[in-house]
């Protein structure tokens, strides 16, 4: 017997009343002696005994009565038929169904959808609740933070609300439907708890679950009930795209993007002759095949293609339709800007006309990326902070004037902060001037010797090997003229400037010291060249190489800036911190129009931070795709994007055993008798529900009890007092 409201038995202490009024009234009698008395004997010993059996018929009754009431408001139930044979009321039931909406539930085995399955199962499941019942429908793959889930009654609401039920991108978070159930659950009054789990049962969310063995969620007054869908044989064909990365991080005009797809079989067969198509801006540009791929074996597939525009390029890599929709396409936004905005800081225009001239330089029509070029002089460094916003890269020329402290300083926060900035020595400067105030300040290699001589033209340098493996050579030179095996035409170099080994060298001489070097400063980097971009050390701004590389480091620096954006991954389900691009003229306080799949728009305020970035926060992402941000809604282009993926977690169809399931269930509090497997499919599944449950309340039974108690204690009493 269980009493759904135990307080009400410390009320048991009033049933000591009767003993104790009964035992107080009765007074002891002093013997008096009357001599014309002494003979008459009116009361017959038995007469005195009906009297005191009287008297304890009414203290029993009368305990009975109280002890009674008190039972009916403690609410006793009893479990199984022991309980339908006292005739009562059925125990109320809180009924939780934690339902699975994953994107795994989206496929389709010989019984059909898998999420109709699951459906059908809920509203069997609904059909085994009774009158005062309730029932709580928690989609998993779709939680809400600090949502309180309606407790449902009616049976049409029920039903409206197991309907429809959706789909979701999103993984299912089973951990986080379970905490909440039991949160509801704690909160029921009801002697029926009872949790269903319908689901199609995915051996990683048990794993997950499980690894924390010391959670309790449930007692034992739990029952639980696993409804497993999709356990047919059936051979499952399914390809996934786990990732879609940019190989190309450097976009220049002209140059097409090159990416790298990951392709994951999940199913359980090889599959054959499969094709991904890359899309720009829902535009097919290219495709490739797949010959074969094993059993949960990955590929990884190089894709390119040339983008016809600049501006915002929605790129989406796809598969053709198999078992998972879901998994078969995955998404990326890049920014390709139609101009860079170089400033160069110099204190000698003329030092700095090549390099202006190559930047300036329109290779074609239609192919080119051109750059905007500001020239400051070397004291206006100060002043990065205020251009910072309308600046892609930065060029620094260092002569033999003294710099400013306040300079170097600016310089490097804005280094730090995450932006490019390509350094270069001119003629005649001290290394140990560098050195102090330059060097030291940026964290830059020491600048240890001017190599060579300007005086022997016949003895000079040249450019020996070339990194091509780190991004800033990537699509720079084609296989046939690949320049470490002399495909290209060195400048000759008579003198340089020697730094210390540190950070990558990109290219080195024939000396063996580098010519180019990226070092890491903060977030930034830092292109340091050990060779002036003039004809005071060497011929290079005549040799083809020149422009290229200089407009390769405008690109690779402007890059640097951006390629936090393309960085940035999101998942379905999970919440979004998207920080703004710089330069968009927008501040903090802001409302932005968010539009996403499946018709998603929303207003967002923009949000301000200490290091003085702006951001956007969504709470959920619940479909995968590009979600587009707009000034408002009459704007034609979007300011910007972020892509948002489903994990490839979800495509991992693998199911877990039913001792698995069972054993995880066990360690969070369910007693195992509690535990019950169901097959969603069975016809008399309500039945075997109800079966489980327990069978009745009792306290109607103690009511009754108590108004028989009263009826024989009035007549009692009443006979009683007749007779006196």
């Amino acid at each position: 017997m269980t009493f759904l409201n135990p307080f009400a038995l410390f009320a048991l202490i009033a049933a000591s009343f009767p003993v104790l009024f009964h035992l107080f009234a009765q007074r002891k009698s002093r013997r008096i002696e009357f001599s014309s008395l002494r003979f008459l004997h009116l009361l017959e010993k038995s007469s005195m005994r009906k009297i005191k059996l009287r008297q304890i018929l009414l203290l029993i009754l009368r305990t009975l009565l109280i002890a009674s009431l008190v039972f009916a408001f403690s609410r006793p139930a009893l479990r199984g038929s022991l309980g339908g044979f006292f005739g009562s009321s059925h125990a109320n039931t809180t009924a939780i169904i934690l339902f699975d909406n994953s994107a795994s539930m989206a496929r389709r085995d010989g019984s059909g959808s898998v999420f109709k399955q699951a459906q059908d199962a809920a509203l069997t499941v609904a059909t085994a609740l009774e009158d005062g019942d309730e029932l709580i429908l928690i989609p998993i793959a779709s939680l809400e933070r600090g949502k309180q889930y309606q407790r449902l009654h009616d049976p049409q609401e029920i039903r409206k609300a197991i309907t429809d039920l959706s789909l979701s991108d999103a993984e299912a978070h089973l951990g986080d439907g379970l905490r909440i159930a039991s949160a509801e659950i704690s909160r029921s009054a009801n002697v029926n708890r009872e949790l269903y789990l319908i689901s199609d049962n995915q051996a990683r969310n048990i794993t997950n679950i499980s690894s924390d063995s010391s959670l309790t969620l449930f007692d034992q007054s739990t029952n639980f009930f696993s409804l497993t869908t999709a356990t047919t044989t059936t051979t499952i064909r399914n390809l996934s795209i786990d990732s879609l990365t940019p190989v190309t991080t450097v976009f220049e005009g002209g140059r097409p993007i090159e990416f790298t797809v990951s392709i994951r079989n999940t199913g359980d067969a090889a599959i054959e002759n499969a094709v991904v198509s890359l899309f720009y801006n829902d535009e097919r540009v290219a495709q490739r095949a797949i010959t074969s791929l094993g059993s949960h074996n990955t590929d990884h597939v190089t894709i390119s293609a040339l983008p016809k525009n600049t501006g915002i390029v929605n790129v989406r890599a796809a598969l053709e339709e198999d078992a998972l929709p879901f998994d078969n396409t995955h998404f990326l936004s890049l920014e390709l800007p139609a101009t860079s905005r170089v400033a160069i800081f110099t204190n000698s225009t003329a030092d700095a006309d090549f390099l202006r001239l190559a930047l300036e330089q329109t290779l074609s029509e239609n192919t080119s990326l051109p750059y905007s070029i500001e020239l400051h002089r070397i004291e206006e460094l100060r002043m990065l902070p205020s251009l910072r916003s309308r600046l892609d890269a930065v060029f620094v020329e260092i002569g033999n004037q003294s710099v400013d402290a306040s300079d170097m300083k600016a310089l490097h926060e804005y280094i730090a902060s995450g932006r490019g900035v390509a350094m270069m020595v001119l003629a005649g400067v001290s290394p140990t001037q560098f050195n102090l105030q330059v060097g030291s300040v940026l964290g830059l290699p020491a600048l240890e010797s001017v190599d060579g001589s300007l005086a022997k033209a016949s003895t000079y340098f040249s450019l020996a090997t070339f990194d091509l493996a780190h991004p800033f050579f990537n699509g720079m030179f084609d296989k046939h003229s690949n320049p470490n095996s002399r495909g290209i035409e060195s400048p000759k170099i008579y003198q340089y400037y020697k730094f210390a080994r540190g950070g990558l060298p990109l290219i080195t001489l024939s000396s063996g010291a580098p010519f180019l070097s990226d070092i890491r400063v903060g977030k930034g980097d830092v292109l340091l060249m050990s060779v002036a971009p003039n004809f005071s050390t060497s011929d290079l701004p005549r040799k083809p190489i020149f422009l290229p590389l200089m407009r390769r480091s405008a690109a690779y620096l402007s890059s640097i800036a951006s390629s936090e954006r393309t960085d940035r991954v999101y998942y379905t389900g999970e919440p979004v911190d998207y920080t703004l691009p710089p330069n968009l003229g927008i501040q903090a306080g802001e409302r932005l129009l968010v539009k996403g799949p499946h018709n998603i728009a929303q207003r967002i305020e923009v949000k301000g931070s200490a290091s003085g970035a702006l951001h956007l926060m969504l709470e959920t992402t619940p479909f995968a795709g590009i979600y587009s941000i707009y000034k408002d809604a009459d704007s034609r282009e979007a300011l910007t994007g972020f892509a948002v993926n489903p994990k490839s977690d979800e495509s991992d169809l693998q199911v877990a055993t039913t001792a698995q399931l069972n054993k995880t269930i066990e360690q969070l509090g369910v007693k195992p008798s509690a535990i019950h497997t169901l097959d969603p499919s069975r016809k008399d599944l309500a039945e075997v529900i109800r079966q489980t449950r327990f069978g009745v309340e009792l306290w109607q039974l103690f009511l009754a009890i108590a108004l028989v108690c009263a009826i024989a204690e009035m007549l009692v009493a009443r006979e009683g007092k007749a007779k006196a």
